[in-house]
């Protein structure tokens, strides 16, 4: 079955922060970009951000292992890596 979803870009999540708060949209956009930023500084640092309700946004360490190249079969390294993961909250799990 194919999906009905729409892909909201930043532009419009700026929109519509603006719409529901009745602010102007540069605003809007000044409050997200300080949300981002103040959410990726904490992650630097290591630390875990929970918003209750909404979910945790939590630092991830991957460690070095062995791969395979999907090509070509040969062995390979993998280097270590970081990302983020997400967790949902109870509210917005419910409401999804």
């Amino acid at each position: 079955m194919a999906s009905n979803t729409t892909k909201v870009t930043k532009t419009a999540l700026i929109a519509k922060i603006a719409d529901k708060l009745e602010v102007s949209q540069s605003q809007s956009e000044k409050f997200l970009n300080t949300f981002i930023e103040v959410v990726t500084e904490n992650l630097k640092v290591g630390n875990e951000i929970t918003i209750t309700g909404f979910g945790t946004f939590k630092r991830t360490t991957r460690k070095a292992r062995k791969g395979v190249n999907p090509k070509t079969g040969a062995p390979m390294d993998i280097a270590a890596s970081t990302s983020v993961s997400f967790k949902t909250g109870k509210t917005l799990k419910e409401a999804v």
